[in-house]
């Protein structure tokens, strides 16, 4: 295979009109195509952003949520220990009113047991005494007697 001057010189011109008319026929069609291409990558990322920004913007609230809801919580939680302890002094101040009342009737009980039993031992100081009197003097002594003669006695 030769290589002739005037093959190269024809490709050259093939070669150059060629381009020539493809410029004048795809050029503004490649041109508008790339600046369409252009625009709508520009358009997809100032709308990626924008996603981006209003994600950014419910992450921010969703943590500033989640900060209210912790801080609410834990005012709950303070709240229901408060209450908790109102309401076991509540309880423990009840306990003690009424221990301390179980503890006065129970003393009130005990005074009139001691005043009874004072008198039941009175009484029977009383019969003892009278019938100690009996054999003594050997006669019949009256109640009213033994109740003087007692009276007497604790004086």
């Amino acid at each position: 295979m030769d290589i002739h001057p005037e093959d190269v010189i024809i490709s050259l011109i093939n070669i150059t009109v060629l381009f020539i008319l493809l410029r004048l026929i795809l050029w503004k069609h490649v041109i508008r195509f790339l600046a369409d291409r252009k625009n709508s990558v520009e358009n997809e990322m100032e709308t990626a952003e924008n996603h981006r920004k209003e994600a950014e913007s419910l992450h921010n609230e969703y943590n500033e949520k989640i900060g209210t809801i912790e801080a609410q919580g834990q005012e709950i939680i303070a709240q229901s220990r408060q209450k908790a302890n109102e309401e076991s002094d509540k309880i423990l101040k009840e306990t003690q009113d009424k221990a301390k009342e179980l503890i006065s009737d129970a003393r009130a009980r005990i005074a009139i047991e001691k005043d009874e039993a004072f008198d039941d031992a009175q009484h029977d100081i009383t019969e003892l005494a009278t019938q100690m009197a009996s054999r003594i003097l050997e006669r019949e002594v009256s109640a009213q007697d033994n109740i003087n003669t007692v009276n007497d006695f604790f004086k």
